[in-house]
C-alpha cells in the first residue's frame, strides 16, 4: 500500500536501537529483559562467543549450497522480482541436504547450536521475569509458560537466500512519495519466540565467488508501539530475538506484550546485484497448550488440526465448536486467531503467473528446471508428490522435474504420498496416475500387482474367518454349560475371550477394508462373507450382515443356548409321577379344611 511505502520510506532515515543485553549478563538482567519485551517485544543480544564466526561461514556456504543442482532446495517467488531459495528443517538435515552440501550441513550445524544455547538463556530470563515481577495469571489446565514452550515446543528453522531476479520494480504508480518495495510484507509470525541473525549480503566480484559486502542496513522494518516504521540495527555479532503472537495466545502469563509488525526489504542496487543470506528460528507452542481464554479448551494441537483441514476444505465433527472459540481471540494487531487459519500468498494454481506452479502455499518459477510443465510435480526431498487436495503439511516440497511412470508402474505411482483411501468414491482397476493404497498398516502398501492380488485373497480369508468365529463361540459356549467348575471351565472362558476379541478385530479390519473405497477389494470382502455363510451360517437363524452387530451373543442366542435344558425340566414336571404327588398334596389340604 502506499502508506506502508511512504512509512518504509521515512524509515530508512530512522533507525530502531533495540533494547541490548550482553550473553553473558542475561541470569541476572531478568527485569530488563522482560521490560524490552514488553515496551518494543525486541530484544538484542550480543557477546556470544564465536556466533559471528559462524553465521559468515554458514551463511556463505549457503550461497554456495543453493546454487548446488539438486533437489534440496525450495524456490518461491516474492515481490520486486526477488526470488526466495529456502533450506528448512525441523531438526536434523535431510540427508538429501548432507550430500549436496556436507560443508554447509557442518558450519550449520555450528551455527543452530549457538542459536538455541542462545534462546535457552533468553527464554529462562524472559520466564524468571515473569515470575518475580507480575502476578500469575489464572492458571488453567495444561497452561505453559515460555521457557516451556522452548523446551518442548517444536523449533522451525530456516535458511534463506534472497536474490533479484528481475530489476526492481516502480516504487509508487503514479509519481508521489518514492521508496522501497517491501519483499515481504507487514506481518506477525503465530510462534511464541523468533530469533534472528543478521543478515549476510554478498555480490559478484570479478572471479569464480563472491565477495562479501556490508549493506547500508538490515533489511528487518518494525512497527513501534507507537505506530512509527523504522529498520532495525543489528550489530554483525548480535542475535536479535522478537515475539510472536503465540506468546500471548498459549502463553500462561499476565505480561502486556508489544507483538511488533515487520518487513523486510532487499537493498537499492546502486552498486550492482546483490543477494542476501538470512537465518532464523521460530519457536511453537507445545501441542498440550491451552489457549489462554476462559473455557476455551482448545490446545494448539487442536488449532493446527483445524487449520490443515481447512486448506483441505473439509470439516469434522466438533470443528465449529473448536471456530467459535477463535472467534472472539484478537491478536495484537485487529486480526483474529480465525483469521490466521487462512493461509496468506497464492491459494489456487490459477493465481499462478506466467512461467510459475503452484506448490505447497506458494507459486515457485520452473525456468530453472530441464523439463517441460507437464513432467514438473510439487514433491519433498524424496520424491512423494504432494497433492493441494490432501492439505498435507509439507514445508520441503519445491517442483521438481518428474520422468513419466515406468512401465513397471501399472498398479499405481509409488512417487505419490499413498493413501488409506480413495476420496473421490470407488475406483477399480489399476491406475499409474494414482497414489498408492495403504492395506490396513502403514507397512502395507499395494504399490505392484501380486501385492494387490495377495491382498484380494487375505480379504476373502478375513471374510471366511470372521464368519467362523461366530460358530467357533457358540461351540465354546455349549462346553462352558456343560464343563461344571474349576480349571476346565477357566479354560473355556479363556478360549471364548479370545475367539471374541479375534471376531472383534477381523470385523472392524473388513470395515477398514470396505472403507479404502477400492473396488476389487469390497468384492473380495463380500466373496469371503458369503463363503463364510454357506458353510457356518446358512442353517443357523437369520441375523443382521453387519458384523460389528453380531460380536455379542444376542439374548436371543443365550435362550437357544438354554433350550435344550429347560425343555428336559419341562418333561419333568409333566411327567406321570410327579403329577400324581401333586395331586396328592392337594388332597390332603383339601381333607385337613
Amino acid at each position: 500500500s502506499l502508506v506502508l511505502l511512504s512509512s518504509l520510506a521515512t524509515a530508512r532515515a530512522a533507525t530502531l536501537l533495540p533494547p541490548k543485553v550482553p550473553l553473558e549478563e542475561l541470569d541476572e538482567a531478568v527485569l530488563p529483559v522482560l521490560h524490552a519485551f514488553e515496551e518494543s517485544g525486541l530484544l538484542l543480544v550480543d557477546g556470544a562467543r564465536d556466533f559471528e564466526a559462524a553465521r559468515v561461514e554458514a551463511l556463505a556456504r549457503l550461497e554456495e549450497c543453493v546454487d548446488v543442482e539438486a533437489d534440496h532446495v525450495r524456490t518461491a517467488s516474492l515481490a520486486d522480482g526477488v526470488l526466495r531459495h529456502t533450506i528448512a528443517t525441523k531438526g536434523e538435515f535431510s540427508e538429501e541436504v548432507k550430500r549436496a552440501c556436507p560443508e554447509f550441513a557442518r558450519a550449520a550445524g555450528e551455527l543452530r547450536r549457538l542459536s538455541l544455547a542462545a534462546t535457552r538463556r533468553v527464554a529462562r530470563a524472559l520466564q524468571r521475569g515473569l515470575d518475580e515481577s507480575l502476578p500469575r495469571a489464572p492458571s488453567r489446565d495444561g497452561g505453559i509458560g515460555v521457557e516451556e514452550s522452548v523446551e518442548s515446543g517444536e523449533h522451525l528453522e530456516h535458511f534463506h537466500v534472497y536474490r533479484r531476479d528481475s530489476p526492481p520494480g516502480a516504487r509508487v504508480e503514479g509519481g508521489g512519495t518514492s521508496g522501497p518495495v517491501p519483499t515481504l510484507d507487514m506481518h506477525t509470525d503465530l510462534g511464541v519466540l523468533l530469533t534472528m541473525a543478521p543478515a549476510l549480503y554478498m555480490k559478484p566480484s570479478g572471479g569464480r565467488g563472491k565477495q562479501q559486502v556490508v549493506a547500508r542496513g538490515s533489511g528487518l522494518f518494525v512497527e513501534t508501539r507507537d505506530g512509527e516504521v523504522k529498520e532495525v540495527a543489528i550489530p554483525s555479532d548480535g542475535i536479535l530475538f522478537m515475539l510472536g503472537e503465540g506468546v500471548n495466545m498459549w502463553v500462561e502469563h499476565s505480561a502486556a506484550f508489544h507483538i511488533p509488525k515487520h518487513a523486510m526489504v532487499m537493498p537499492d542496487e546502486n552498486e550492482g546485484p546483490m543477494t542476501r543470506a538470512w537465518y532464523g528460528r521460530m519457536v511453537l507452542p507445545p501441542h498440550g497448550a491451552k489457549l489462554q481464554v476462559q473455557d476455551a479448551g482448545v490446545t494448539y494441537g487442536d488449532f493446527k488440526e483445524v487449520a490443515k483441514r481447512k486448506l483441505q476444505g473439509i470439516q469434522e465433527e466438533g470443528d465449529s465448536k473448536l471456530l467459535d472459540a477463535m472467534q472472539g481471540v484478537s491478536c495484537s494487531h485487529g486480526r483474529t486467531l480465525l483469521t490466521s487459519l487462512s493461509v496468506p500468498g497464492h491459494q489456487d494454481k490459477d493465481e499462478c503467473g506466467e512461467g510459475e506452479i503452484y506448490c505447497w502455499m506458494q507459486c515457485m518459477p520452473t525456468k530453472s528446471l530441464n523439463c517441460s510443465t507437464e513432467d514438473i510435480r510439487c514433491a519433498n526431498e524424496d520424491g512423494k508428490i504432494w497433492k493441494k487436495e490432501t492439505a498435507e503439511m509439507c514445508p520441503s516440497c519445491q517442483l521438481r522435474c518428474e520422468s513419466p511412470p515406468t512401465p513397471e508402474y501399472k498398479v499405481c505411482n509409488p512417487n505419490f504420498t499413498p493413501v488409506s483411501m480413495y476420496m473421490s468414491g470407488f475406483t477399480w482397476g489399476f491406475n499409474p496416475n494414482d497414489p498408492c493404497l495403504v492395506y490396513l498398516f502403514q507397512g502395507l502398501v499395494l504399490d505392484n500387482q501380486w501385492k494387490f492380488v495377495l491382498a484380494c485373497f487375505v480379504t476373502v480369508g478375513l471374510g471366511v474367518m470372521a464368519d467362523c468365529c461366530i460358530l467357533l463361540r457358540q461351540w465354546v459356549r455349549e462346553n462352558i454349560k456343560s464343563c461344571g467348575k474349576g480349571f476346565k471351565l477357566v479354560l473355556w472362558e479363556t478360549v471364548g475371550v479370545a475367539f471374541f476379541t479375534s471376531q472383534a478385530f477381523l470385523s472392524y479390519a473388513l470395515m477398514l477394508v470396505a472403507m479404502t473405497y477400492k473396488g476389487e477389494l469390497l468384492c473380495s470382502l463380500l466373496a469371503g462373507l458369503a463363503i463364510g455363510y454357506f458353510f457356518f451360517k446358512r442353517e443357523a437363524r437369520q441375523e443382521s450382515p453387519e458384523l460389528c452387530c453380531n460380536i455379542t451373543l444376542s439374548s436371543k442366542s443365550a435362550q437357544e443356548l438354554e433350550a435344550p435344558k429347560q425343555k428336559k425340566e419341562a418333561e419333568q414336571l409333566l411327567s406321570k409321577d410327579h403329577m400324581d404327588s401333586s395331586l396328592r398334596c392337594c388332597q390332603e389340604e383339601q381333607t385337613t379344611d
